[in-house]
């Protein structure tokens, strides 16, 4: 599931993600995030955390991603990946270069500066 991270600054899309993410996270928790701060803002700046407590997709949420991400493709400034995890890491940093947002990976040691990173 994705938890928000109650210390982010205004303007800023931040969750924990947690357990299994589902399509019903997508759809319930993420998507009306981002489009809220799209309306409110133009454009979204989000940062999602996968530390520890994150076990995996199912394969319907990584569906939704890929869709969500089609679907906004153009709505993104500024995306942060808060992460350990050399699988997630490695599709963000292959995926980046085809969005035309700013996108960067952290390192879970890094979440301070990457929250100031997604707020600059």
């Amino acid at each position: 599931m994705f938890k928000r991270i109650p210390s982010a600054p205004p303007g800023i899309v931040a969750f924990d993600a947690e357990g299994k993410i589902t399509d019903s996270d997508y759809k319930t928790i993420l998507v009306p995030a981002v489009d809220a701060a799209i309306k409110e803002h133009g454009k979204a700046r989000i940062l999602i955390r996968f530390g520890p407590e994150f076990e995996t997709y199912t394969a319907h949420a990584m569906l939704d991603d890929a869709v969500f991400g089609t679907a906004h493709y153009t709505a993104f400034e500024r995306i942060a990946m808060v992460t350990d995890i050399g699988w997630l890491a490695n599709s963000m940093r292959f995926f980046a270069p085809l969005i035309p947002g700013k996108m960067r990976v952290f390192p879970l040691a890094s979440q301070d500066e990457a929250m100031a990173w997604t707020a600059a």
